[in-house]
C-alpha cells in the first residue's frame, strides 16, 4: 500500500465507524446482559469511553512518531528487534481476529439464514471478496464505505423507529441495582472486543493533520452510539432476561418488528448492515495484519502474503470456531486477557518509554 493513495479524513471516521460496530452490534447486548443485566447500556457507556481513552493514546503515539504504523512505533521505541518482534505477534493477533470474524460471519448465516448451504462454502466466497478488495488498495474500499455510510444510516433509523412503540423504560429499571460492579465486569470486556487498536495499522494512510486523530475519535464515538443504542432497544424492548438468552438479540428485534400489515420481518435490514459493516471490519483486520508482517519481515510487496493467507483465514476459521459455545466460552474466559496485551499493555509500554525518553522519535 503506498502512502501517495492516502484516504480521506472523512473516509477513515467512516472506517472507524464501521469497526466500531462490526461484529458487536448483533451479539454484544446479550453479552452485556448476562453480566449487567438492566443495567446493560450503562456498562455499554463504560466500554465506549475506555474505547475513546485508548483511541486518544493510539492518537498521541501515532502522531507522536510522525504517523507510524503500531510495527513502526515499536522500532521507534525499543529498537528494530523488539519492534519487529512486536509487531510480527501483532500481525498474528489480527490474523486471528480476522479468522474469528470469519467464523462469526459463517456461523450466522448457516445458522440462521442459509442453512442448507455448507459454510466452507460461504466462508471461501467471502474471504475471496476480502482478497480482491484489498488487492485493490485501501483508497478503494474507504470509498466503498463512504457510499454506504448514509446508506445504513438510514437504515438503522428506519430499524430504530418502529421499536419506540415498543420500547418500556421500566424494564431498565432499577438501575444499578446490583452496584457498580457488574457494570464495570461487563464494560471492561465490551471494550476489549472493539479492537480499535488494529487501526494503528491503517492510521498512516490517512491524510495528515489534526483532523486525522479527531475522525478516529469521531468514528469511535458514533460506532460507541449505535452500540449503546442497540443494547438500550433489546433491553427495553425485549428485556434483560430475555436478551440474554438470545444469541443475536437485535436479530431477534428486527424479526418481531410489525407496522399493520405492510412492514413486518424487516430483518434483512439487520442483515444487510451487519453483512456490510462486518465486511469492512474483517477486510480492515485482515490488511492490518497484512501490513504488519510485510514491515516486520522486511517485504514490501503485499501479493506475496494475500492469497495464502487468505486461503488459511478460511482454515483457521474452521479451527477456531467448532461451534458457538466453544467460541463464547473461550472469547468469555481468554479474550480479555489476550487482547490487551495489544490493545492495553503494549501501547501502554511503548507511550511509557517515549515519554521516559523525553523526545520525539524521529
Amino acid at each position: 500500500m503506498e502512502r501517495s493513495k492516502e484516504v480521506t479524513k472523512r473516509a477513515f471516521t467512516i472506517l472507524t465507524f464501521f469497526f466500531m460496530i462490526g461484529t458487536p452490534i448483533l451479539i454484544a447486548p446479550a453479552g452485556l446482559t448476562q453480566t449487567a443485566k438492566q443495567d446493560a447500556w450503562i456498562a455499554a457507556i463504560v466500554g465506549i469511553v475506555l474505547n475513546l481513552g485508548f483511541v486518544s493514546i493510539y492518537v498521541w503515539l501515532a502522531e507522536r512518531h510522525n504517523g507510524q504504523t503500531f510495527v513502526g512505533i515499536g522500532e521507534k521505541v525499543l529498537g528494530s528487534w523488539f519492534g519487529r518482534l512486536f509487531g510480527g505477534l501483532f500481525g498474528m493477533f489480527c490474523y486471528l481476529l480476522a479468522a474469528l470474524m470469519v467464523g462469526d460471519m459463517g456461523y450466522f448465516l448457516t445458522s440462521q439464514i442459509l442453512v442448507d448451504t455448507p459454510i466452507e462454502a460461504l466462508e471461501v466466497m467471502f474471504v475471496c471478496a476480502i482478497a480482491i478488495t484489498i488487492r485493490q488498495g485501501l483508497k478503494g474500499y474507504a470509498l466503498a464505505a463512504e457510499v454506504f455510510f448514509p446508506w445504513i444510516v438510514l437504515l438503522l433509523v428506519l430499524f430504530v423507529i418502529p421499536l419506540l412503540p415498543d420500547f418500556d423504560g421500566g424494564r431498565l429499571q432499577p438501575i444499578m441495582e446490583y452496584g457498580p460492579l457488574p457494570i464495570l465486569m461487563g464494560g471492561v470486556p465490551f471494550f476489549a472486543f472493539q479492537e480499535l487498536g488494529v487501526l494503528l495499522m491503517i492510521y498512516p494512510y490517512v491524510k495528515a493533520g489534526k483532523g486525522r486523530g479527531k475522525g478516529f475519535l469521531n468514528g469511535t464515538a458514533l460506532g460507541g452510539l449505535v452500540l449503546v443504542a442497540t443494547t438500550l432497544g433489546s433491553v427495553g424492548v425485549l428485556a434483560s432476561e430475555l436478551t440474554a438468552n438470545h444469541l443475536y438479540p437485535v436479530y431477534t428485534l428486527a424479526k418481531n418488528i410489525k407496522i399493520g400489515r405492510f412492514l413486518e420481518r424487516i430483518e434483512g435490514i439487520m442483515i444487510f448492515i451487519w453483512i456490510c459493516s462486518i465486511f469492512i471490519k474483517i477486510t480492515l483486520t485482515f490488511h492490518a495484519s497484512l501490513l504488519a508482517f510485510s514491515e516486520s519481515l522486511r517485504i514490501p510487496d503485499l501479493r506475496v502474503f494475500l492469497w495464502p493467507l487468505a486461503i488459511g483465514l478460511v482454515v483457521l476459521s474452521l479451527m477456531c470456531y467448532p461451534n458457538v459455545f466453544y467460541i463464547q466460552s473461550f472469547l468469555s474466559s481468554y479474550w480479555l486477557p489476550f487482547s490487551s496485551i495489544f490493545m492495553v499493555f503494549l501501547p501502554l509500554l511503548y507511550m511509557a518509554v517515549s515519554l521516559l525518553r523525553g523526545k520525539k522519535a524521529a
